[in-house]
């Protein structure tokens, strides 16, 4: 049974107002409260979980999928792929009668084809497309990965699309399955460049999902509605709406009072209260994710490796293990998740040590300690349910060695023009893994080209792990791929350019008669298949 104080924390939510939109919902659909607005419908354009999560999957999809139980690359719009010999040219087969949706202003007036592939790679790859710049040009996922280096032309061939590559890319199928790499519409593209609005294309999106979208009020709620002629069958349920409700205590108080059916992200402290609900049901998941302190290498003192490692000394993971996850994640031993194919177990990241913590900063001249701002972003996120205690708990353990923390909450769009100009000297942050590629961990977060695509926060560039980063995706031969992702883990532990703190389950509550929700490692969920018992 649930507790008097939640009760009354649900009833005093729910007189605040019952949206109109969430109760017409409830009749004929699943309404799903989300943390956070969606900062695009084009997730081409961000490196957000909270966008991908509720643009994405419903509203697209791509070439290739991963499957959510196996986690192996299955066909997508492509039914089948061929790739020559020596890894430079893969050429697609696309599936036919796949429809795009429909709005106002555009009515499809053929299925995909190839044109709308080479149009959605066009735009990323090549800077003279009339939509290269539109809605500001940024692609952070692709320019990180160095995809606009790595294809050199995507063009149609009859009814197949053929890309070609500079050089061979073990990764490259495994990053057209992420979420990023959905498909876009080139007729609309067309229609929307003749009337002058292109940047309609990433604001009102045409997909080819099992969900189109029907209406969106920025940061209260985003409707959308069954596409019907979706080529999986339609789904069974008529309407989807993301209400936005960033608060966790919010979510779970409308999820108990019935307002929402499915609640996302549960904040750990939560887990038992829903768990002990008899309307309630917890789904777990392992997540492909990462919480970790991002240390601003091209700035002092943190340019000094034995100042990195002082901090890694000093902080007690297992404190926040249990302080933040409540038995919701594992201690991170590494940047990878031990999920990942990639992981090395023999890998140690180090152990609290506030001696040996307080004698590396002596010897870096800082035996007297110094002054650090630590930025947040608001909200709970994929991999930390609780960034502002997780901060709290880092603050007590450095002022341990001397080091005074100031914390610095940050709403996004701020927190973004702030690591874009490199003026910080640390980040809690973390990341939610797009696929299954160890490349996808190591490349986004610590690769060169990722610090100008803003993935790279800690600004940590070194050639010899790029070279193991490169070397891995030329090679077909996994054992030499993990045998470079060891080093490469190796090599992260002794510079720290950052430090890894927890790997966290991924969680979502829902109501005992909605079934059929599918939660994915990668983040996310997947709709289609959800019904009322």
């Amino acid at each position: 049974m649930i507790t008097n104080k939640y009760l009354l924390l649900a009833g005093a939510l729910l007189l605040t107002g019952c949206q109109p939109q969430a109760k017409s919902a409830a009749q004929a659909g699943l309404i799903y409260c989300s943390e956070g607005a969606p900062q695009t419908f084009n997730p081409q354009l961000t490196n957000l979980s909270t966008t991908l999560d509720a643009v994405s999957f419903p509203l697209y999809d791509r070439l290739l999928e991963v499957n959510p139980i196996t986690l192996a690359i299955e066909p997508g719009l492509a039914s089948h792929w061929q790739m020559s010999q020596d890894g430079l040219t893969y050429t697609f087969t696309l599936r036919k009668g796949v429809m795009f949706h429909h709005n106002a202003d555009f009515v499809p007036s053929r299925p995909l084809n190839a044109d709308d592939v080479v149009f959605t790679f066009t735009r990323l790859i090549d800077t003279h497309s009339p939509y290269n710049p539109v809605s500001g040009g940024r692609y952070p996922y692709f320019h990180s990965l160095g995809l606009d280096r790595l294809i050199t032309s995507v063009h149609r061939q009859g009814e197949q699309v053929v890309f070609t590559l500079s050089r061979p890319n073990a990764a490259f199928l495994a990053d057209l399955a992420s979420a990023y790499a959905v498909i876009l519409s080139a007729e609309y593209g067309e229609q929307l460049l003749r009337a002058g609005t292109p940047e309609q294309l990433d604001r009102q999106p045409i997909g080819t999902g099992p969900y189109r979208l029907k209406e969106y009020r920025d940061r209260q709620f985003i409707r959308y509605q069954r596409h019907d002629a979706y080529w999986k069958g339609p789904a069974h349920l008529e309407q989807l709406v993301f209400d936005i409700t960033p608060r966790s205590a919010k979510r779970l108080a409308k999820l108990l009072t019935g307002e929402c059916d499915v609640m996302g992200y549960p904040a750990a402290s939560q887990v038992k209260v829903i768990q002990e609900h008899d309307d309630l049901a917890l789904s777990v998941q392992s997540g492909m994710n990462v919480a970790f302190l991002a240390l601003n290498t091209r700035q002092p003192p943190f340019n000094d490796v034995r100042v990195r490692q002082a901090l890694a000394y000093a902080i007690n993971r297992e404190n926040l293990q249990q302080a933040v996850y409540f038995g919701t994640g594992e201690v991170a031993r590494a940047l990878l998740p031990s999920l990942s194919w990639g992981y090395d177990p023999s890998t140690v990241l180090p152990s609290p040590d506030l001696v040996l913590a307080r004698k590396l900063l002596a010897e870096a001249g800082l035996g007297q300690g110094f002054e650090m701002t630590l930025l947040l972003q608001s909200g709970t996120r994929p991999y930390n349910p609780d960034p502002r205690k997780s901060a709290q708990l880092i603050r007590n353990d450095l002022a341990a060695i001397g080091v005074r923390v100031k914390i610095q909450v940050q709403e996004w769009s701020v927190m973004q023009r702030t690591l874009e100009a490199g003026r910080y000297d640390a980040v809690l942050t973390g990341w939610q893994a797009d696929n299954t590629d160890p490349d996808s961990f190591f490349r986004q977060l610590l690769g060169c080209h990722a610090i100008a695509a803003g993935s790279n926060v800690s600004r940590w560039c070194d050639p010899g792990f790029e070279q193991l980063l490169d070397d891995a995706v030329s090679s077909a031969q996994m054992g030499f791929r993990i045998r470079n992702y060891y080093y490469a883990q190796q090599m992260l532990t002794s510079q720290m350019p950052l430090i890894p703190l927890a790997h966290a389950l991924q969680t979502q509550a829902s109501r005992r008669d909605v079934q059929g929700l599918i939660m994915t490692p990668l983040g996310g969920t997947l709709f289609n298949g959800a019904y009322r018992k």
